[in-house]
C-alpha cells in the first residue's frame, strides 16, 4: 500500500508589543544631547515609551510518500514500512521600532530571511512471533540551514546529518494485556537563529540534541470500560539544549547543557461507566500522572551564569517533578460530550544555579506550581456531518508564571472558543 501526503502552510503575524526589558524599549530622546529620556520606566509605559513591531511571515511545504508491505520473510510474518520526506520552510522576519505605544510603523532594525531544507528517510519492520512482536527501525535526517541579514548583506550556511536507530518489543498474551519495552535514539536539530550568527554569518557551536531513550511498561484492560497504563522511562542526553538566562540580565539564550538525565514514571487510566454497566449514559474519569524525580546535569558541567560554579547533579531548568491531568466527563450516543479538566504543574527552577529568590529583572528564580481548570462541550449532528463545540481554557482566569527566560511571562488567561467542525 502506497500513500503520499503533501502539505503546506502560510502564516502571517504582525505583532506590535513593548519589550519585556525596559532597556530595549525604543526611546526617541535617548540620542539627543541634554534631553530627558522619554522612556524612563513603567511610569512612561502607556504614554511615551516606544513599541516594537515584530513582523513575521512563515511559509512551509513538503511531500512524504510511504510504502507498507506485508510479507513472510524467512517464514516469519512481518510488516515493513518505508518512507521519505522533503520539507522546505522560509521565515521572513522584520522588526520596526516605533516612537509611541500606538505606533504601527517605525525604524527598521531587523530584517532576516531564514531558510531550512530537511530531507529524511526511514525503514522499519515488525516481526511477529506468536504473542511477541519485535520492531527494529532506522531513520536518517539531513538538515540544511541558511540565514541572510538583509540589513548588512551577511549570509551564512551550515548543515547536519544524523542517523536515528531504534527497536521496540511487545508481548500480548491476550487482548487485555500488553507488555512493552523499547530503546531509540532521540534527535532534535537546533534552530537556524541559534547556529548561524546574525552579524558575521559564522556558525555558532550549538550541537543537536542527542539522547538514548528507554521505556518499559504495560497496558492493562481488566474489564470493558477500564484501562490502565504504567511506564518507566529514562532519557540519557549526550547533549541537551537548555535555556540560559544571561548573567547581565539582557535577554536569554540557549546553550549546550551537556550530558543530562531524565528518569521517572508515567501512570494513566480511564474508567467509562457506560461500558461497565452497559448504559447509554456514560460518565467517565481519566487521569495521567508523571513523576520525574531525576532531571539533572551529568558529568562535569559549569554554570552558564557563574562559570566558577559546578552544577553537576543540580536540577535542570523547567523540569517539574510532578505533572497531573485529571478529567471528569459525560457522553451520550446522541452526540453530546462534555468534560471538565484540571491540569497541575509542579514547581520548577528557571536557571542552572537553581535560584529560589527572584532577581530584580525576573529572569531567575523559582517558578511556583500552579493548577489550571479547563472545560469543553461538543454536540455532533450526524445528519449535518457537523460538530458544534465550545471550550473554556483557564476557567477561573488564574494568574501564574509560565516562564522567566525573558523576564516574568504570565500564563494563558481565560480563553473562550466556540465553533463547528464540518466533515465532507
Amino acid at each position: 500500500m502506497l500513500t503520499t501526503s503533501a502539505y503546506g502552510s502560510y502564516f502571517k503575524r504582525h505583532w506590535w508589543r513593548q519589550s519585556s526589558n525596559s532597556g530595549e524599549r525604543p526611546n526617541r530622546l535617548r540620542t539627543l544631547a541634554g534631553g530627558d529620556p522619554d522612556c524612563r520606566g513603567m511610569q512612561d509605559l502607556d504614554t511615551t515609551c516606544g513599541i516594537q513591531g515584530r513582523l513575521r511571515k512563515y511559509y512551509f511545504f513538503g511531500v512524504e510518500p510511504r510504502l507498507r508491505l506485508t510479507h513472510r520473510l524467512f517464514g516469519v510474518r512481518g510488516e515493513a514500512d518505508f518512507g521519505v520526506r522533503a520539507h522546505y520552510e522560509t521565515q521572513d522576519r522584520r522588526q520596526e521600532n516605533g516612537d509611541l505605544p500606538t505606533s504601527r510603523a517605525g525604524t527598521l532594525v531587523e530584517h532576516n530571511e531564514r531558510r531550512n531544507q530537511a530531507y529524511s528517510a526511514f525503514a522499519q519492520n515488525r516481526f511477529q512471533f506468536g504473542d511477541w512482536a519485535v520492531t527494529p527501525g532506522v531513520r536518517v535526517e539531513h538538515v540544511e540551514y541558511q540565514r541572510t541579514n538583509r540589513l548588512n548583506g551577511v549570509k551564512g550556511r551550515t548543515g547536519l546529518t544524523q542517523v536515528v536507530p531504534g527497536v521496540g518489543v511487545s508481548y500480548a498474551p491476550s487482548a487485555r494485556l500488553t507488555v512493552f519495552a523499547g530503546v531509540h535514539r532521540g534527535f532534535a536539530p537546533p534552530r537556524t537563529e541559534d547556529v548561524i550568527n546574525n552579524t558575521t554569518g559564522g556558525v555558532v557551536e550549538l550541537d543537536p540534541e542527542l539522547s538514548w531513550n528507554y521505556e518499559v511498561g504495560a497496558r492493562v484492560a481488566p474489564a470493558d470500560g477500564l484501562r490502565v497504563e504504567a511506564t518507566f522511562f529514562r532519557m540519557d542526553y549526550a547533549n541537551q539544549i537548555v535555556p540560559a538566562s544571561l548573567a547581565g540580565g539582557v535577554g536569554a539564550t540557549l546553550t549546550n547543557g551537556g550530558a543530562t538525565r531524565h528518569q521517572g514514571f508515567e501512570l494513566s487510566g480511564r474508567v467509562d461507566t457506560g461500558a461497565l454497566t452497559r448504559s447509554r449514559h456514560n460518565f467517565y474519569l481519566r487521569a495521567a500522572y508523571t513523576l520525574l524525580p531525576v532531571a539533572e546535569f551529568r558529568g562535569v558541567r559549569r554554570s552558564s551564569i557563574d562559570s566558577a560554579t559546578v552544577i553537576t547533579g543540580r536540577r535542570l531548568p523547567y523540569a517539574p517533578e510532578h505533572l497531573l491531568t485529571a478529567t471528569a466527563g459525560y457522553s451520550h450516543p446522541s452526540g453530546f460530550d462534555a468534560l471538565i479538566e484540571s491540569v497541575y504543574v509542579g514547581g520548577q527552577f528557571s536557571d542552572d544555579l537553581n535560584t529560589v529568590n527572584p532577581t530584580a529583572n525576573g529572569q531567575r528564580g523559582y517558578v511556583p506550581s500552579y493548577t489550571v481548570w479547563n472545560a469543553t462541550a461538543n454536540y455532533s449532528v450526524e445528519r449535518l456531518k457537523t460538530t458544534f463545540f465550545v471550550t473554556v481554557k483557564n476557567v477561573f482566569d488564574h494568574l501564574y508564571i509560565a516562564d522567566r527566560s525573558r523576564g516574568i511571562i504570565p500564563g494563558q488567561p481565560r480563553l473562550l472558543q466556540s465553533g463547528l467542525k464540518v466533515r465532507f
